[in-house]
């Protein structure tokens, strides 16, 4: 009779291998399949927020254009003022037109100024003549600190001719790591 019981449980420890193995080659096939999915869905997402930032800067961009072409067609109008510099003004929009708009037009109107001022600093600099009061920071007040790496250090001290464990305890650190930045680079 117990020849019988172990024959059964033989036969059950086999058969709950062949489950376990079943289940694990499962599990690996969903997360393959799962993996993949998440995969193809960031890139998915990716290539939406890109056509959407695309599709955006496109929009500016054309703004900014027609902003630049009514600046340039109002400064010919209204001419240069007494500095010779040309006047730039943002166009006015209607009484009906929305807050945003406003908002976007200053914006455009700030960046046109800013352009315009590097258009100017730039054709200074090809003529030579450069702006007279230049800010510069003041050298004095600036400090470098160089923090070394720590293989830098080992090196130098290993030349120094230290130890490993006279380097180890020097920078703080534990010996295998000492060991292991020296052996990393050919140096032990």
């Amino acid at each position: 009779m117990s020849a019988f019981w172990i024959t059964l449980n033989f036969v059950l420890l086999l058969l709950a291998f062949y489950l376990i193995l079943y289940l694990y080659q499962r599990i690996k096939v969903l997360q393959k399949t799962l993996s993949e999915q998440n995969v193809q869905e960031s890139e998915q997402l990716l290539a939406e927020h890109i056509q959407a930032v695309r599709h955006e800067n496109e929009q500016f961009l054309e703004a900014v254009q027609e902003l630049v072409m009514n600046v340039r067609t109002e400064t010919r109008a209204a001419g240069q003022d007494q500095s010779g510099k040309p006047i730039v003004t943002a166009p006015k929009t209607s009484s009906s037109a929305k807050n945003s708009e406003k908002v976007k037009e200053k914006t455009f109107e700030t960046v046109l100024n800013r352009v315009n001022e590097d258009q100017e600093l730039a054709s200074k600099k090809q003529t030579g003549s450069e702006p007279e009061h230049e800010w510069m920071p003041p050298i004095d007040s600036i400090q470098d600190h160089i923090e070394e790496s720590p293989y830098v250090q080992a090196m130098k001290l290993k030349e120094d001719g230290k130890s490993i464990t006279e380097i180890a305890k020097k920078m703080k650190r534990g010996k295998g790591e000492i060991e292991l930045l020296l052996r990393m680079h050919g140096k032990n």
